[in-house]
């Protein structure tokens, strides 16, 4: 089973000329704004989105912090540590939360990952996300993978966070494989690049 997980990045929008049939669609916070293929959207509950989905396709499902298929059981089943101990341990950002919750519940065998390369250098127009300039550089003016990282005190203690948690996600990935899909050369994330056409034949 093959997932590609969304995020909001501004080269997420690539996914509408993709042929994703047979393969899931996870997507992140709002990205519903920018594709309808998505089959998950994960969400953390702070995104003013929330009413104004109103319409999806019979087998669209949104999954937030409570009821069905939730991202805290999620966090839980993938650590085994309670949920306020595992967010921090398994990591606060929405691409960990997004790479656990499919990992736990679909347990894929190879996940792509596009709109997640966390390079947050504006684009020729000052837009950081598909959608213009993402909310939180709107609200704080940095990013929110730093502002976490800056503002957790078990993130303060380790310089090198975001290895350690990528490094943790690849170590407990039960043999799923991890592809990065973007043509991003300032992308962060260190899995081996391939383009959709490579990963749909996997």
């Amino acid at each position: 089973m093959k997932v590609i997980c969304v995020g909001s990045g501004p080269n997420m929008k690539q996914i509408n000329d993709w042929n994703t049939e047979g393969i899931t669609v996870v997507g992140v916070n709002n990205i519903w704004k920018g594709t309808d293929k998505w089959d998950y959207l994960i969400h953390s509950g702070d995104y003013p989105f929330k009413k104004e989905i109103t319409k999806t396709r019979d087998n669209q499902k949104v999954c937030s912090v409570g009821g069905d298929m939730n991202y805290e059981d999620s966090y839980v089943g993938m650590s085994d540590m309670l949920w306020k101990r595992a967010r921090i341990f398994l990591g606060l950002p929405i691409y960990f939360t997004v790479s656990y919750w499919a990992l736990h519940y679909l347990k894929p065998t190879h996940i792509g990952y596009i709109g997640f390369d966390m390079n947050y250098t504006p684009q020729q127009d000052g837009s950081t996300a598909f959608y213009g300039v993402g909310y939180d550089m709107q609200k704080r003016g940095i990013p929110d993978p730093l502002y976490q990282f800056r503002n957790i005190e078990a993130y303060k203690k380790d310089p090198n966070i975001m290895k350690t948690l990528l490094t943790r996600l690849d170590e407990r990935s039960n043999g799923c494989k991890l592809l990065n899909l973007s043509n991003d050369e300032n992308s962060v994330l260190p899995w081996d690049k391939i383009n959709f056409e490579e990963f749909r034949s996997l």
